[in-house]
């Protein structure tokens, strides 16, 4: 048998989503409409994060804003609840125009981080003003119609956020 007569194996599933020098790689998107990227899971990527959201959306900066604003809050908490901030860590962010101006944005993580607790999303009680931590998930809540997290407990989840730009908010 000669050498080009050799299938060549078939590329794994992820071998075109890697992270190169700290910039985005785009993902094809299952649908149209469909926006999807891979940052690395540092603290330098988030002005990348919002300037590609930003993009991605397709409305002006001022429409943009809530959006930018609940997609920044989810992927901090990927970076520091998951092992996406971890090492050689990365999250899978996702922007999709749907009919009626609504805007649909994910954030995907990289798993539970080892040797540490499985944590899931939820929200934080309203009852303590003086607490460091816990307004991230409750300002993306405030921001969006609907809010969700889709995956099984210790693998990747996603985190899932529907936004009207055009919504009056009352924070």
């Amino acid at each position: 048998m000669r050498d080009y007569d050799i299938p060549r194996p078939r590329r794994g599933q992820y071998d075109d989503r890697r992270v190169a020098g700290g910039l985005p790689v785009r993902a094809r998107g299952e649908r149209c409409g469909v926006s999807t990227a891979y940052f690395d899971g540092t603290p330098d990527q988030l002005g990348r994060i919002r300037t590609w959201c930003c993009q991605a959306s397709r409305l002006d900066d001022d429409l943009a804003a809530p959006i930018i604003l609940a997609m920044n809050e989810l992927v901090v908490n990927a970076m520091t609840h998951t092992a996406s901030g971890g090492r050689c860590g990365r999250v899978k962010v996702s922007v999709e125009a749907l009919p009626g101006e609504i805007v649909l944005v994910s954030v995907t993580d990289d798993g539970p981080r080892a040797c540490r607790p499985i944590s899931l999303p939820r929200l934080a009680e309203r009852d303590d003003p003086l607490s460091t931590g816990g307004r991230g998930l409750r300002l993306v809540a405030d921001l969006a119609e609907k809010w969700w997290w889709t995956g099984r407990p210790g693998d990747s989840l996603t985190v899932w956020a529907l936004i009207d730009p055009h919504r009056y908010l009352d924070l």
